[in-house]
């Protein structure tokens, strides 16, 4: 198997993890008081873009070529370390 794909694999892999968070943060917030949701909701909302974008640049990743994959592999690494940094901050504010 190529890089490349190995590549996609993983990061999708952090992908599908970040979601899972996710769909646990929002069952959380169902039970929790109304402005705890509201920060919750604001939390989750930020890391959906991130994930959407994210998903949006691993399939420019998959669609490119392989001599565009070095450059392109930088862009969604940029976006997975930002979208990491949202995950980690949200789990921490609220204490997961």
């Amino acid at each position: 198997m190529s890089d490349k794909k190995l590549y996609e694999q993983k990061i999708e892999a952090e992908f599908d993890t970040c979601k899972a968070q996710v769909d646990k943060f929002k069952a959380e917030a169902s039970g929790a008081s109304a402005d705890v949701q509201i920060e919750m909701h604001k939390q989750i909302k930020e890391l959906e873009e991130k994930m959407h974008e994210g998903k949006a640049k691993l399939k420019e990743l998959a669609d490119a070529s392989e001599d565009k994959f070095e450059s392109m592999k930088k862009g969604v690494e940029s976006i997975w370390q930002s979208t990491k940094s949202t995950l980690h901050h949200a789990s921490k504010h609220f204490g997961k």
